[in-house]
């Protein structure tokens, strides 16, 4: 029950005390299984059996010690990029098929060299033993929420008319000790926020913006110049 409390908020929240860190070396020779469409060097690359999700910036490689994030995809993305024999450069975009023993992460294009390959991700708390026969401290930083939110989650099993007040939001109830909490876990206001565009839609070149983007720019650039235009009448 422990660990099903702890897998439940790995699943939901993004902690920095879930953070872990691989590894990898780019294979220009691995073979792909015979039922997947990428080319040879692609994939797959084995992830830990913990592995989750990795966020925004996680994952890249370098060359000559200058790194090059890559840009996750969604499966079905990946699954429409052009896969031609002999296409080899500098991957930019990744994806994770996690419906497997060991999840899998395809690369595109297919690495022009065995370049080292880093990823920062989010685990899940199913890999590890329950706290209950693990000597070690569970990763979550509230024990307080822990105890009470496994208490209320007995008392509802064994049908105590206590569960709501246990797993409520009021101030000694589960939620409403988690709600506290969230704001300051990894202490958040030590680093200004900043706003991350879609760098597959963004960027200096106006042709790679959708066609909505490029008239809404047009109409901005527009009104701009017919202001400064009436400013200087």
């Amino acid at each position: 029950m422990f660990n099903a409390i702890l897998e439940e908020l790995a699943q939901t929240y993004d902690f920095d005390a879930q953070e872990k860190f691989t590894t990898f070396n780019f294979n220009t020779a691995l073979t792909p299984p015979a039922t997947s469409p990428v080319q040879v060097g692609s994939g797959p690359y084995t992830m830990p059996t913990d592995f989750l999700r990795a966020e925004f910036g996680d994952v890249f490689w370098t060359l000559l010690g200058v790194p090059y994030p890559m840009i996750a995809l969604d499966p079905m993305e990946f699954d429409m990029t052009v896969q031609q024999a002999g296409l080899q450069s500098y991957p930019y975009w990744y994806t994770v098929v996690l419906g497997q023993t060991n999840p899998g992460m395809y690369v595109y294009p297919p690495p022009s060299g065995n370049y080292p390959v880093y990823v920062r991700y989010r685990a899940s708390s199913q890999a590890v033993a329950a706290p209950e026969t693990n000597a070690g401290v569970p990763w979550f930083p509230s024990s307080t929420y822990l105890y009470t939110r496994l208490a209320g989650e007995l008392m509802k099993i064994a049908d105590d008319a206590r569960w709501q007040a246990y797993l409520g939001e009021g101030p000694e109830g589960a939620q409403g000790i988690l709600r506290r909490i969230l704001p300051q876990i990894d202490n958040p206001e030590t680093r200004a926020k900043t706003v991350k565009l879609d760098r597959r839609r963004f960027g200096s070149q106006f042709s790679i913006l959708p066609s909505t983007k490029v008239v809404g720019w047009l109409v901005f650039l527009c009104f701009s110049l017919d202001g400064i235009m009436r400013a200087f009448q």
